[in-house]
């Protein structure tokens, strides 16, 4: 079994032509025979244009397509009750998949920031900082950061 895990394309900031991209992306992707491709977010400042883009790379390759949203992703075109929710076959956020004949189990969280791995972190302090130099201060979030990290999901 091949699983593939990419994210950060950005193809609408790096000006790359989705239809080019998504051409290279499904023949390479079938070339080396993947049987899972999953992708991390961040695709778009779009989540529809994202959505779109996976769910047609999945109809172009022999194996199946997954993702999560990044924070990019969230900018625009989706709120924060449709990111919770299933939007689409591919969209795996809160839920699992367990891979056909193994005893491997894909979770799927499109999570936020855990800062528990920097105690050392004021909390206010990259708040200010994200809301000045982040592209999340355009994100609908109703919750804040620690708050979106212990939001109910898998549990």
């Amino acid at each position: 079994m091949k699983i593939v895990v990419s994210s950060d394309n950005h193809l609408d900031v790096n000006r790359i032509s989705p239809t080019e991209a998504l051409a290279f992306q499904a023949q390479y992707l079938n070339q080396i025979k993947a049987d899972y491709y999953l992708f991390a977010g961040d695709m778009f400042n779009d989540f529809l244009k994202t959505k779109s883009y996976l769910e047609e790379l999945n109809d172009l390759i022999t194996g199946q397509v997954f993702f999560i949203a990044g924070n990019h992703d969230m900018l625009k075109n989706v709120t924060f009750a449709q990111l919770e929710s299933p939007l689409s076959p591919c969209y795996l956020h809160n839920q699992a998949y367990d891979f056909p004949n193994s005893a491997w189990r894909l979770i799927a969280n499109n999570g936020w920031y855990d800062y528990s791995f920097s105690p050392q972190l004021d909390v206010e302090e990259v708040a200010r900082w994200k809301k000045a130099y982040w592209v999340d201060a355009g994100v609908n979030q109703p919750l804040s950061d620690l708050e979106r990290v212990n939001y109910p999901s898998l549990k």
